[in-house]
Formats: structure tokens, sequence, C-alpha cells
């Protein structure tokens, strides 16, 4: 009972959508998917929930999830009153200076939850926003600098609104998040963390002691837990053969890999597809 995972893409030309979750026809949307853009969430009231990456979150007023391209995302029920924001990876990314923005909103594979819970009494400034947003979006020729200014004064707001001590907006070391990107890119090949400390120049001590300061984990662990989150999205989403998810993520020996899930999961693959299919059949 396995779900082949969908990819979800903006249409072509349109690097940015906005819109009432209940607009939303395409049953699918409530599937699971991949995304291949940013999304973000804004939930109104407290009905719903969402899975990311396998994780169940309950909706929440004023709870903004933050889902970054490459995330599983699906829901039993979206909620009541939802809304919808989505822009395309190049959209913003372009701009350097949007960059340390997205990144500090978006908890893209990070040890916190994919999600900022803000203010009640701030949303005014964030209404009118979106309003402008969804109205730009759907013109027949939409004004697309207008809607990345209006996109990067939506996510300030945010940063500035969110209820402290979710991490967003902290200082953070640029060595860390440069190593997050790299694990991004390269864990399918790459899993030494000396390969890291050498693209980053520093030891390998230096580079652990900056990453569980920040992260709590060691980056062998970071580059562990990227490889079981892809490994697990592949086992429950897709009909791959575990020999060939082994060989995808960079394991020539498929024993191997099971013994490597079986160590960080403590039960081998095909006990874990077997158990989450007889979970969906439930």
């Amino acid at each position: 009972m396995k779900h082949l995972i969908k990819h979800v893409h903006l249409s072509k030309g349109k690097p940015c959508k906005a819109k009432e979750i209940h607009e939303e026809a395409d049953e699918a949307f409530l599937e699971p998917h991949r995304h291949e853009y940013w999304e973000i969430l804004w939930c109104l009231d407290d009905s719903g929930s969402q899975s990311i990456d396998f994780v169940e979150y309950e909706n929440k007023n004023h709870r903004f999830f933050t889902i970054a391209p490459g995330q599983v995302h699906n829901s039993a029920y979206m909620g009541k009153d939802v809304r919808l924001l989505v822009f395309s990876p190049g959209f913003l990314m372009a701009n350097p200076r949007n960059v340390q923005l997205v990144e500090s909103v978006f908890a893209t594979h990070d040890n916190r939850v994919p999600y900022l819970d803000c203010y009640l009494e701030q949303s005014t400034h964030l209404e009118s926003i979106f309003g402008l947003l969804k109205e730009e979006c759907e013109r027949q020729e939409s004004d697309w600098d207008l809607v990345e200014s209006l996109i990067i004064s939506f996510l300030r707001y945010i940063v500035r609104f969110s209820i402290p001590s979710q991490g967003v907006g902290e200082e953070r070391d640029a060595r860390v998040s440069k190593l997050v990107g790299l694990i991004e890119d390269n864990y399918k090949l790459e899993k030494k963390s000396q390969f890291y400390a050498d693209a980053l120049a520093l030891t390998s001590k230096r580079l652990n002691e900056l990453c569980k300061a920040e992260r709590g984990k060691t980056v062998t662990q970071l580059i562990h837990d990227r490889v079981i989150l892809e490994a697990n999205r592949d086992l429950i989403f897709s009909n791959k053969t575990i020999k060939t998810i082994a060989f995808e993520l960079g394991f020539e020996d498929p024993s191997y890999f099971s013994r490597f899930y079986r160590g960080q999961m403590q039960e081998t693959p095909a006990e874990f597809r077997e158990r989450c299919a007889d979970s969906a059949i439930q």
C-alpha cells in the first residue's frame, strides 16, 4: 500500500501564488506531495493539522507553517481558514540580500519546528500585505518586482511579530548555515565530515564544535539525519526497491545500507515500509 509521491510545481510564468486555501480545488493538495517551491501556510483558526516530513503538527491561530523545496507535505484536514503563499526557489534567492531572511523564516532540514507562531494582535499589517499580494498575483500582467517587495515585507513582519524562543531572527553562525547547504547538496555522495570541514576551511574538530553549539548535533549526525529523511521519503512514497534506494543514496552495497538504516532507526528499511503501509490501511 505504497503511495507514489507527487511533485507539485508552480504554473509556468507564475513565480508566486497567494490565495485562500478553500479556493484550492485540487484534492491532491491534501495527499502526500513534494514541494518544488517555498510555501507558507497561514492558519487563522485552530482546526486541522499538517504533516511535514512525517511529523504531524496541529494548526493554531496565527501559526505560519514554513515548508521548503524538497520537503514532503500532506494533510488529512487542511483547516477551515488557511491562507497560502508560495514562491519559486529562484524568485527571491537570486538577490543575496534576501537569502538570510528566507533562511531565518524557513527551517530547512533544521532542528527547529517548521512553523512560527505570531502574536494575534499584530496581524493587521500581515493581512494588508497578503491582500495586496493576492490581488497582484491574480492580475493578468502581474508586476513581479512589486510582488517580490511585498513578499519580503511579509517575511520581515513574520519575523518581527513571531513569539520569542523559536529561534527566529537569532544571530546564527554563517559557517553552520553553509554546512547545512553543503550537506543538502552533497549528502548522497559525501558522508564523511572531513569533506565538509575542508570545504569550509575548518578542522573537523572545530566544525563539530560549531555544529554542536548551534544544532546540538555533530556533523556526522546531521549527514545521517538527511540520508535517513530521504530514505524514508522514498520508502513511503515510491515503489522503488530498497536496492535502488540504497544506490541512489550513494551506498554501493545494499546490505550495508540496511545495516546503516537499522542502526539509525532500530528497524530495517523493509520493516519500516511494511509498518507504514499497515498504518495507511488502518
